[in-house]
C-alpha cells in the first residue's frame, strides 16, 4: 500500500501537471499583451450573434440617458416616500428628480444614465468626484396589467432617512464601487485613495462581446490571419463540452457526459463573476482565472437564490 504522504505528494503533481496542460496556449508573455477592440471589430464575422445580441438585457444593461432609453414616467409625476415627496420632471432635453440630499434639503439631480431596463429601471445622477449614485427610485417596465408602469422605492417597508448608511447619497447605492463592474465592458473603477475620488471607465457602455470573452486583439489577428490557435487567440476558452455531449440515463433520469471533464468548467467562472452573489475583494481580475481569486461568492443558500440556482432580488 502506497504511503499517505507519498500519495499525497503524486496526488499534487499530478494536478500541478494538469493545470499546467490547461494554461491556454495564447494567453501573452506579458500582461496586458491582449486589448480590447470593440464589438464592431466582430459583426463582419459573427453577424448572427450580433443580431440577437442587440435589443438583449446585456445590450441594455447601461444607456446614456435620453428620449429613447428612458422608460420611466418623467411628466411632472410625484412619487411620495414617508412624508418626503420627489418630483420626476423634464427641462427641455434633460430627466430632472426633485429630491432629498444627503443633508435632506430637497436638490434638483440631472439623470445621466439608465441602469438596466426590465423588468425594472433604475437611473444614475453624477456626484462629485467621479461618482454615480443610483436613485432609490426605479420605474416598473412590466405592463401596467401585471402592476407595472409605476414608480417604488428600493426600500418600501423601511424608511431610509438622509444619515441612514442605506441611503441613496452613501455608498451602497454608489454605481462606481456597486454596480458598474457587471453593466459594462473592461470596466476599471480607477478609485483614489489620496482624494477619495474615481476616474472610472470602461471600452463599451454596456455589456458586449469582450465583457465574457476577454480581450479579443489576438482573436482578430488570428482570424485576419485565417490561421486559429486552439484557443482562437482569447485568454479562456469558455466551450466546456469539448468532444462531450450530455446523454440521458434513463435508469436515473439524470443527463450524463459521454466523456469525463478534465478540467475545470471556465462558463461558471466566467458568468459567477456577474451572475452570482458576491463582492469584490480586488480589482486584479483575470479572464479564465477562478473568480474566488478576486472575489468573495456567496454559496448556494437561502434566501439568496431560488431553489433553481437563480438569484433572488439582484440581477
Amino acid at each position: 500500500m502506497m504511503h499517505r504522504g507519498i500519495r499525497c505528494l503524486v496526488v499534487s503533481a499530478a494536478l500541478a501537471l494538469l493545470a499546467c496542460a490547461e494554461k491556454p496556449a495564447s494567453i501573452p508573455a506579458e500582461p496586458g499583451a491582449a486589448e480590447f477592440v470593440g464589438r464592431t471589430a466582430c459583426i463582419d464575422c459573427h453577424a448572427p450573434q450580433n443580431s440577437a445580441w442587440t435589443g438583449s438585457h446585456h445590450d441594455l444593461a447601461m444607456q446614456i440617458a435620453d428620449e429613447t432609453t428612458v422608460l420611466g414616467d418623467f411628466g411632472h409625476t410625484t412619487f411620495d416616500y414617508y412624508g418626503s415627496e420627489t418630483l420626476f420632471y423634464k427641462d427641455g432635453g434633460r430627466f430632472l428628480v426633485r429630491t432629498a440630499n444627503a443633508s435632506g434639503d430637497v436638490e434638483d439631480f440631472e439623470v445621466t444614465h439608465t441602469f438596466g431596463v426590465s423588468p425594472l429601471q433604475q437611473y444614475l445622477v453624477d456626484f462629485p468626484n467621479g461618482r454615480l449614485q443610483a436613485l432609490p427610485f426605479a420605474w416598473d417596465t412590466r405592463a401596467e396589467a401585471e402592476g407595472g408602469q409605476r414608480w417604488f422605492h428600493l426600500y418600501p417597508d423601511e424608511n431610509i432617512a438622509p444619515g441612514d448608511e442605506l441611503h441613496w447619497t452613501g455608498r451602497r447605492l454608489n454605481w462606481n464601487y456597486m454596480c458598474a463592474e457587471c453593466h459594462s465592458t473592461n470596466l476599471q473603477t480607477n478609485y483614489d485613495s489620496a482624494s477619495d475620488s474615481f476616474a472610472t471607465s470602461w471600452s463599451e457602455i454596456n455589456v458586449s462581446c469582450e465583457a465574457c470573452h476577454g480581450p479579443a486583439s489576438q482573436h482578430l489577428a488570428e482570424a485576419r490571419d485565417g490561421e486559429f490557435s486552439s484557443s482562437k487567440g482569447f485568454e479562456l476558452s469558455l466551450d466546456d463540452h469539448g468532444r462531450a455531449g450530455w446523454r440521458m440515463n434513463l435508469q436515473t433520469g439524470i443527463a450524463e457526459r459521454t466523456e469525463l471533464a478534465l478540467r475545470q468548467t471556465r462558463q461558471p467562472e466566467a458568468c459567477g463573476r456577474c451572475h452570482s452573489r458576491r463582492g469584490v475583494i480586488s480589482s486584479d481580475y483575470e479572464f479564465g482565472r477562478p473568480l474566488a481569486d478576486t472575489h468573495r461568492v456567496a454559496l448556494l443558500d437561502p434566501p439568496l437564490y431560488f431553489d433553481d440556482g437563480q438569484i433572488q432580488e439582484e440581477v
